[in-house]
């Protein structure tokens, strides 16, 4: 059983993400920012799937291109791919660190972060995810941020996977508003989805639980979506202030000489 939710805060997010049409949302990622950490497993997968024999591509489940990697935190998966990707889950106190299923740390030695991109043989980077785990006593909470490389590229029938749908998907229904939750429930889970576009990068909250305890699936999810306002709301007010303190900078000689105000905000429990 499927259905489609929205909340009170959909103007909100309409207005802190700017993302009210389609041509504003997800920008593609520029190729130099990734790193060559990037693009030497890329070059190594498919140097890799060149080497098989036609039987043992015709027998292999594999996609060629698609490269992955596993990581501890999510620091260490931005110093490898060579550039920032905000996650707001990360100042969550109330949150615990889980795998990026969002089981305990130590579930059949599941890691921390998974990274997964796709790219080319000519060396085109099409999409690269992030995926990260947490956990609210029970209910496991799972953040993946998707990037996606130039639309006006010729994309290849492999790159069309589940990442490239869910952008597609995304942008479909952005009429819809630019927060969009679904929720799924069956005899084993009840789990809250909710898609949100910041910058270039499209954003997957799922919260999962048992059937019995929706209301506090929701509730979780509802504190996500918070935690993810505030992050944006943050980081803005954070460029008007920097918008304001380096031209002074320049003009009095060194932020010695510019005074001003900043209160520390804190997450919200």
């Amino acid at each position: 059983m499927k259905k489609t939710w929205s909340l009170l805060l959909i103007l909100c997010v309409r207005l802190l993400t700017g993302c009210q049409a389609n041509d504003n949302c997800l920008e593609p990622i520029s190729p130099a920012s990734l790193s060559q950490n990037v693009y030497d497993d890329l070059h190594y997968e498919w140097d890799t799937w060149n080497s098989l024999s036609q039987e043992e591509k015709m027998v292999s489940g594999h996609l060629p291109g698609c490269c992955q990697r596993s990581f501890d935190d999510w620091a260490e998966c931005e110093a490898f791919l060579g550039f920032s990707i905000p996650n707001p889950l990360e100042e969550c106190t109330w949150l615990e660190q889980a795998t990026y299923v969002g089981m305990p740390i130590g579930f059949q030695n599941t890691p921390c972060i998974k990274a997964s991109w796709y790219g080319t043989e000519a060396g085109h980077v099409e999409w690269i995810s992030v995926d990260s785990g947490y956990r609210n006593g029970d209910i496991r909470v799972i953040i993946s941020a998707m990037l996606y490389g130039n639309p006006t590229d010729t994309k290849s029938s492999n790159s069309v996977s589940s990442v490239e749908l869910e952008r597609q998907n995304y942008l479909a229904n952005l009429n819809d508003g630019p927060l969009q939750i679904s929720s799924d429930c069956t005899a084993n889970y009840y789990s809250n989805t909710a898609y949100q576009a910041y910058g270039n990068i499209l954003y997957r909250f799922r919260v999962i639980g048992t059937p019995d305890i929706p209301l506090q699936v929701e509730h979780t999810m509802e504190q996500v979506v918070n935690a993810f306002h505030f992050y944006v709301t943050l980081s803005q007010k954070n460029k008007e202030i920097h918008g304001i303190i380096e031209p002074q900078m320049k003009a009095k000689g060194g932020l010695q000489n510019v005074s001003y105000q900043y209160q520390q905000e804190q997450f919200p429990e």
